[in-house]
Parts: structure tokens; C-alpha cells; sequence
């Protein structure tokens, strides 16, 4: 069986038109769209209105922490999850549960100093009267 193929019709461009003494090609002006088009009107949804309570978030975090220093403990390890206050961010430490040495802190402690400082400094830019 053999078929044709028939070469595709070209695409049909609108007339162009040269500016008076300029030599330049100008393509025509697109015809207005007819009266009877309507135009499409798009809504974007309504934004989900989402509450937070600040205080209620801290609690249970601390509460989380709590529990889980219980199930560690008594696992036997030396693992202890704690909430820096001034930060607001949980710290990790893993310790030697014969001298009580930790071995390692997540974050650092080097870490943790320095968002002290810059904490202490937010605070004294901001809270000085010029």
C-alpha cells in the first residue's frame, strides 16, 4: 500500500505594507477582535487563612522534648534534646554516661555563642533611641 504525502499548505502571514519613502515593510494593523467576544475573567482562589499561636507551638515542642529524654533515658543513652530559650531552637547532646563529658553538640557550641552575640546585638540596634 503506498500513500501520498502531501506537502503541508503554508501558513498565511497578514499583508505587509512599506511606509511612504522610508522602503521599510510594515506588517498591517491586526483587526479588532468583533463585539461578540467576550473575554474570559480568571479569579485566583481565596487565600487559606492559617492561624499560628506562638505559645502554643513552644509548649509543645517542649512537652515533645520532655517525653523523648524519657524514652531515651531509659534506653540507656546519653542522648539529652533540650530548647535554647533566647534562640528558640533545639539543641542535641550526646554524652558519656560515665563522666558525664559531651561528646558531641548539635549545633556546636561555637555556633550557639555566635547566635547569642548576634542576638544581643539585634537587641542593642534596635532598642537604642537615636
Amino acid at each position: 500500500m503506498v500513500t501520498a504525502i502531501q506537502p503541508k499548505a503554508a501558513p498565511i502571514e497578514p499583508p505587509v505594507s512599506r511606509a511612504a519613502g522610508t522602503g521599510v515593510a510594515q506588517a498591517a494593523a491586526p483587526e479588532p477582535a468583533p463585539a461578540t467576544a467576550q473575554k474570559a475573567v480568571i479569579t485566583p482562589p481565596e487565600r487559606t487563612k492559617v492561624k499560628m499561636d506562638g505559645e502554643m507551638m513552644r509548649k509543645n515542642l517542649q512537652d515533645a522534648i520532655k517525653r523523648i529524654n524519657e524514652m531515651v533515658r531509659d534506653g540507656g543513652r546519653g542522648l539529652n534534646f533540650s530548647l535554647d530559650e533566647k534562640l528558640g531552637r533545639p539543641i542535641v547532646m550526646v554524652r558519656n554516661l560515665e563522666s558525664g563529658e559531651v561528646i558531641r553538640q548539635i549545633p556546636t557550641e561555637v555556633v550557639v555563642k555566635v547566635a547569642h552575640s548576634i542576638e544581643n546585638l539585634k537587641g542593642m540596634l534596635h532598642n537604642e533611641v537615636i
